[in-house]
């Protein structure tokens, strides 16, 4: 048998972080539409700490015959991470998550296949119309434009459970660790193509209205978390030279005033508090030269470790109606096929078929 013939097409990653009553539901539809493609697929279904007792439910859920891999955490790890361990062992040439639930229309896996067959690196679902309460739709709007518009990725529904992206996308980016939700931003900042296509929502499962503070305080980190690495992985002294820049001016500020508050008698403040000032003021200009030694540390350690570090994708032009050949981040491939080689460093996102990122 051929390779080719051995080969997956399409691998739907499922995170399951509590009992799935609709697994065989989903599994028979989103079969159904694989096969209605001539696609060879399979799930791999990633259990997130769930028991013996709700493992074996889960089990007899899966319609017999079907091609599902079973992959378990021996205790929770969180959705995140387990589509993580999900997308590393699919084994499939395009990879999709999908909700755990019949959240969205299973036809529409369609648009999204389409989008990645066309030449799209991942593609993201965006829910419309949005069925679930007013005040989430508040919510993910908000989150929704706030990621746009300090990532520069402008998708609509970074919330959405349905995203498909190839092979090299998980090759290539890191998926690991809390990361899973940000995909796109991360794809699209290592110059992968990243688009999205309007699915049709049916249901939402879940929380309504507001969540509790910690939900908002994690969000926030994440946020802040994912900034940092598409901002400053690179030039951390960018990032550790401003804050230490802004501490040793303060504290420089505060000594200065102190000095000519002590030439100058400007106030009758007592020596106790003077003191307590020109500390803090101290305390700060050491902070800040130790934060801006610390960023040029870790630039030292970029420099030194550059070979191993990879932040864009190269493909090969190819000629008239042959699609590009993603090559090995970094080398250039001057094949017998001809035509210059292209480096995509930062390709922006744009919309596919059925939807539109902007």
């Amino acid at each position: 048998m051929s390779e080719r013939e051995n080969e997956i097409d399409v691998s739907a990653v499922l995170a399951l972080v509590e009992d799935c009553p609709d697994l065989g539901e989903i599994i028979r539809q989103y079969s159904a539409e694989f096969e209605e493609r001539g696609a060879r697929y399979e799930f791999v279904c990633v259990l997130d700490g769930l028991g013996e007792e709700r493992t074996q439910r889960i089990r007899a859920l899966v319609p017999p015959g079907a091609p599902v891999r079973f992959a378990h955490f021996n205790q929770p790890f969180g959705e995140e991470r387990a589509l993580a361990v999900g997308y590393r062992t699919a084994h499939g040439r395009l990879i999709v998550s999908l909700p755990s639930y019949m959240q969205l229309d299973p036809g529409d896996i369609h648009h999204v296949l389409d989008a990645l067959e066309g030449g799209y690196d991942l593609v993201a679902g965006w829910r419309v119309p949005r069925v679930d309460p007013v005040t989430n739709r508040i919510q993910s709007w908000l989150y929704n434009r706030g990621m746009s518009a300090l990532t520069g990725v402008r998708l609509h529904d970074l919330n959405c459970g349905l995203t498909g992206m190839r092979r090299c996308v998980v090759d290539e980016v890191l998926v690991e660790g809390n990361v899973s939700r940000f995909l796109p931003v991360l794809a699209h900042r290592q110059g992968f193509k990243v688009g999205e296509v309007r699915v049709r929502h049916l249901r939402e499962k879940g929380r309504q209205g507001f969540f509790g503070l910690g939900v908002y305080v994690r969000r926030v980190l994440d946020v802040v978390a994912l900034l940092f690495i598409t901002r400053f992985t690179r030039k951390p002294l960018r990032f550790f030279g401003m804050a230490g820049g802004i501490c040793v001016l303060l504290g420089a500020a505060i000594c200065v005033w102190l000095s000519l508050d002590y030439v100058l008698e400007w106030s009758a403040a007592g020596t106790a508090r003077n003191r307590a000032s020109l500390v803090a003021g101290m305390a700060l200009i050491v902070l800040g030269v130790q934060i801006f030694a610390l960023g040029l540390v870790g630039e030292i350690i970029i420099f030194t470790s550059s070979h191993n570090v990879r932040d864009y994708t190269v493909e090969r032009e190819s000629p008239p109606g042959r699609p590009p050949r993603r090559l090995e981040q970094g080398v250039v491939d001057d094949g017998p096929a001809g035509g210059e080689p292209v480096a995509h460093a930062g390709a922006r996102s744009g919309p596919t078929e059925g939807g539109g990122a902007g």
